[in-house]
């Protein structure tokens, strides 16, 4: 086996290919697919994210809604026990009413009625007359009462003007609440 002799710088060169670069098409469009790609998970991050948020948020609010469904029938209970007849007796007597009893009524009739009773009878016409000269006398013999009232029972009446009003007022505080 005879070798052959060749000069190597003769044929030292190989056979190559000629490489022909990526034409800038193609670089183009990887670069867009790859940025449309990126893009497609930063936005299902950020959706994936802010559902996590809209979840913790919803989650607090049903709490709240709870809390404050809570507070409702706490307040409505409230509200119950306040008008029930028991404590509205119990605040009428805190504010200084009394309740009317037989006793209380007498009292009160006493205050303003004149001290004789009038009837009918010509006889007794007269002497109502005398007993209450400030009584106006009707045609059919009754006796007016004076329309004048002592000053005591004035100031008694707007005390308890007073006290309904501030009553009201509880009430309609309790209402709203």
């Amino acid at each position: 086996m005879n070798r052959r002799k060749t000069s190597r710088n003769a044929y030292t060169r190989s056979a190559k290919r000629e490489q022909n670069p990526i034409p800038w098409k193609y670089c183009l469009l990887t670069l867009v697919c790859g940025l449309f790609l990126a893009t497609g998970f930063f936005l299902a991050a950020r959706q994936h994210f802010s559902s996590i948020d809209y979840s913790i948020k919803n989650s607090r609010l049903k709490k709240q809604i709870e809390e404050l469904e809570a507070d409702k029938r706490r307040l409505v209970l409230a509200k119950e026990i306040a008008l029930a007849p028991s404590e509205i007796k119990r605040a009428a007597q805190k504010i200084g009413l009394q309740e009317m009893t037989a006793s209380n009524i007498a009292a009160i009739r006493t205050v303003y009625e004149p001290q004789a009773k009038v009837n009918t009878g010509k006889t007794e016409k007269s002497e109502a007359v005398k007993q209450a000269p400030a009584a106006k006398v009707e045609k059919n013999g009754e006796a007016k009462k004076d329309e004048r009232k002592p000053t005591k029972e004035v100031k008694e009446e707007k005390k308890t003007a007073e006290l309904l009003a501030k009553q009201e007022k509880l009430k309609t505080q309790i209402a709203k609440k």
